[in-house]
């Protein structure tokens, strides 16, 4: 009998902070170790061996996923110079970046916003990833993005055909995994329903300040929750002098936590300039939690016909949505059930089958 043929997974981000990124690594390894096990990928024929230049804090007890930990260079000096040397056999990379001399693989492309809005990150943040990103796509047997918005973000930066790229989308099931900790409700004297829920963050692309000025213009009655380790006082100087009075800053949340938050808010404000996916409106929805989101980028394709637009550069529009999720229950019941049935239309495991579809063609070729 012959030996399983190996398959590689860069697996790098294991044992980085928790973002969108690393969610959709994670869940995607999550899904494809089911797949092995139900015997949706024949584990006599594949073996898979994910490859890390460090040993992840906390290793998740993958079933049918090898971990090697192999190298000893760190970040994109491992990756570029010594990944290639352990993937003998084809490699899965799934956070924007590949080693480039290696053609035999896949490369994930969750957003290009170093091109599109650059002004976000460092220099040479920027410098690395413009220099790595459109060589690993030209070189990749199998070219995958997380969007339409992000495949024709591919097209036009990058000048590959729209055609080449296989969308893949996102879950947002793992929300569903941890019992809703409702103590931070009663920590902070929140009224169940009755307040607004964001998310702070230091990126100046998720556009936080511009809620903080909304609110006033809205002249809402409800206060704001602000989920995040960021101090607000961060935003000072952009438009916001301070907090106003019913904002409430809960610090860092844990997931069970921000469940809880997601399923007691009124509604949930993401007006963010620049997304890939956006995983949050996608929890908020699956949670019941009326969103008003951004009208660019990819939130449409999360949020369809289930969510309030706004335009994120104009303080008046997100003010409107404010206004009206705040004073029409009725509407927030419509947006609360359209928001459960759209998000349910998306799962980590059709996830994990469009990766296989569209790489098991691929090996041996």
């Amino acid at each position: 009998m012959s030996k399983p043929t190996p398959i590689f997974i860069n697996a790098r981000f294991l044992d980085e902070p928790l973002t969108g990124v690393q969610r959709w690594g994670r869940e995607f390894l999550t899904a494809l170790d089911a797949m092995i096990e139900d015997g949706t990928i024949d584990r006599e024929r594949y073996q898979f061996v994910l490859l890390s230049p460090t040993l992840p804090a906390e290793m998740p007890d993958y079933r049918h996923l090898q971990l090697r930990v192999k190298g000893m260079m760190r970040s994109h000096f491992w990756e570029q110079f010594e990944l290639p040397r352990y993937a003998k056999g084809f490699l899965l990379n799934l956070k924007n970046t590949a080693p480039v001399s290696h053609r035999n693989m896949m490369v994930l492309i969750h957003d290009l916003q170093v091109f599109a809005r650059p002004e976000t990150h460092t220099g040479i943040f920027n410098l690395a990833y413009r220099w790595i990103m459109p060589r690993a796509a030209k070189r990749a047997k199998v070219l995958t993005a997380v969007s339409e918005h992000t495949a024709f973000e591919i097209e036009k930066y990058f000048e590959i055909p729209r055609t080449r790229t296989h969308v893949l989308l996102e879950g947002h099931e793992h929300v569903l995994r941890c019992e809703a900790n409702t103590s931070i409700i009663d920590k902070h004297n929140l009224e169940r329903g009755g307040f607004l829920l964001a998310v702070s963050s230091l990126n100046p692309n998720k556009n936080f300040a511009a809620i903080l000025r909304a609110m006033k213009l809205a002249d809402v009655k409800v206060p704001l929750v602000i989920a995040g380790g960021t101090n607000p006082k961060v935003f000072e100087g952009d438009g916001v002098d301070s907090l106003p009075e019913n904002a409430i800053h809960v610090g860092r949340v844990v997931d069970a936590e921000l469940r809880a938050l997601y399923e007691h808010a009124l509604g949930f404000v993401f007006p963010s300039f620049y997304e890939g996916w956006g995983l949050p409106p996608g929890e908020a929805m699956l949670l019941g939690c009326p969103v008003i989101s951004s009208n660019t980028t990819s939130l449409p394709e999360v949020c369809g016909d289930a969510a309030l637009y706004c335009d994120p550069a104009d303080d008046e529009s997100i003010a409107k949505q404010l206004f009206r999720l705040v004073e029409d229950g009725p509407l927030r019941q419509e947006l609360a059930a359209l928001g459960r049935a759209r998000s349910q239309q998306f799962s980590w495991r059709s996830v994990a089958e469009r990766v296989w579809a569209a790489v098991e063609p691929k090996l041996g070729s």
